[in-house]
């Protein structure tokens, strides 16, 4: 080296040093031994970071197993042991996806092969451990299993309904009376597997999470097959983001949300759509709200921008009545089944009452309840209802002015990715109720972007959140 030459920063050397062929390598291994220790540790008996399922019994039951939990202590750990090293274990996963980041961005030798490796063996892992801090999954079967085998409605019937079936034991309390709150194409579909794997509670928990592993699979083929058209140059880092992402793989695949599911609908319709194909992008992006409701979100930004590019009021009733028919053609095919008249929404509608603190509008109805009800001294029930509504009042206007106008800043087809991102981001940071895995939901659009401020700290903050919903209650 001639004594001109530029010296690299000790924490340049330190990067390089990370992302070279030997620091990859020990990014892999770190990775893969913080989900095999995750997965272990889901099988402590008492259901604290693995929820209790007849997969704790089972590892029980095997003698290897058994010893294993035995000697790594797994078995005489107390909760508040497993809570602190689950949740340790979940910090030092977000540090291997932060080295992940680090790498794909100082390398462009990793190619689909290598992301699909990994998240294919994470994916395996998961499927066959017990669902990963939440029990959604369970409800999910149960109203599979009303649907397939007890042949009753399950936008009517609660699980509550058959509480001598032995899955009243795994399903969370939250859901016992309450009927299904997801569209009618994860209904059937849920049904479907169901019907395929039988009643066996272990059966349908591999199939549920099996199911949502393909999905991410799935998606990851998808939105490297995207990124290719969009971004080649962004095409492998993109890819990464969203397939190792924690939350996609510890939260979506491992607790068996349908959320990837419902991803899998958007990413196709946002696939055709960047190709031109204007109809079967939207007929995608309404199975998508056949799956998660939330998706309608999607589906209107798409109609504003449809009605912003044509002229003449004709021209814009004439459009925007054919996209119509096609979404409530599309509702009524798969609502068929169900539909009971307004009741098979009841629970849906009850459900958008709920507030947490994880969200900023949760946080912003406390801080004006306290307000009301400590310092101006107003009764509770009032102060709540004073509080919900103002809180609304503030964050409403943020979330609509996004959804008008993010689509009317459409120009290029390639846009779309875009204005989806801006849309679910408002409703991210104005919803009242939030939840780890919603982050899904923005997850592969921060990945289609630029590699921004914005971009970096969407990834950052919602990665973050994984602690926030992470149930760690005993069970």
């Amino acid at each position: 080296m001639s004594a001109d030459a530029p010296r690299s920063s000790p924490r340049e050397r330190w990067r390089d040093s990370l992302a070279s062929e030997l620091g990859y390598l020990g990014m892999l291994c770190f990775t893969v031994a913080l989900y095999v220790a995750i997965a272990l540790l889901s099988l402590a008996p008492d259901g604290t970071l693995g929820k209790l399922s007849p997969l704790q019994d089972a590892a029980q039951r095997n003698r290897y197993l058994s010893e294993l939990l035995n000697l790594t202590g797994v078995n005489r750990a107390t909760h508040l042991q497993l809570a602190v090293v689950g949740i340790i274990l979940l910090s030092l996963l977000m540090a291997a996806y932060a080295w992940a980041v680090l790498v794909f961005r100082r390398r462009s030798d990793k190619g689909l092969f290598s992301i699909l490796a990994l998240a294919t063996a994470v994916c395996v892992l998961l499927t066959f451990i017990p669902p990963l801090v939440s029990k959604d999954v369970f409800s999910n079967i149960f109203y599979a299993k009303i649907a397939a085998h007890y042949h009753d409605n399950p936008y009517v019937i609660t699980p509550q309904r058959f509480s001598a079936d032995q899955l009243m034991v795994y399903t969370s309390l939250n859901w016992k009376n309450t009927a299904i709150v997801y569209g009618p194409l994860h209904t059937l579909f849920s049904a479907l597997l169901s019907r395929a794997v039988g009643t066996g509670i272990t059966a349908n928990l591999f199939a549920f999470k099996g199911a949502m592993a393909l999905f991410h699979l799935a998606n990851v083929v998808i939105l490297w097959i995207i990124l290719g058209r969009l971004a080649p140059r962004r095409q492998r880092f993109g890819t990464m983001l969203y397939a190792w992402n924690p939350i996609a793989l510890a939260i979506g695949v491992g607790g068996g949300h349908n959320d990837v599911m419902m991803m899998t609908l958007v990413l196709l319709g946002v696939m055709f759509l960047v190709r031109g194909r204007h109809w079967a992008g939207y007929v995608f992006l309404c199975l998508s709200v056949l799956v998660k409701y939330i998706t309608l979100l999607l589906v209107i930004a798409f109609l504003i921008h449809l009605l912003a590019r044509r002229r003449g009021w004709a021209e814009k009733a004439r459009g925007l009545a054919l996209h119509l028919a096609v979404f409530l053609l599309l509702c009524a095919l798969f609502f068929l089944p169900y539909w009971v008249g307004f009741r098979t929404f009841s629970s849906t509608l009850r459900n958008l009452q709920l507030n947490n603190f994880s969200s900023t509008g949760g946080l912003l109805s406390f801080a004006f309840y306290s307000l009301f009800h400590f310092v101006f001294r107003v009764p509770a029930g009032a102060a709540g209802t004073v509080a919900s509504v103002l809180s609304k009042l503030v964050l409403l206007p943020l979330f609509l002015a996004t959804l008008w106008y993010a689509p009317r800043r459409v120009r290029v087809r390639e846009d779309f990715p875009e204005c989806f991102f801006l849309v679910i981001l408002a409703y991210l940071v104005t919803t009242s109720y939030y939840m780890p895995w919603y982050f899904i939901w923005l997850l592969p659009f921060i990945a289609m972007r630029p590699w921004d401020r914005l971009a970096r700290w969407s990834l950052c903050v919602g990665t973050a959140t994984i602690p926030l919903g992470t149930d760690i209650r005993p069970y």
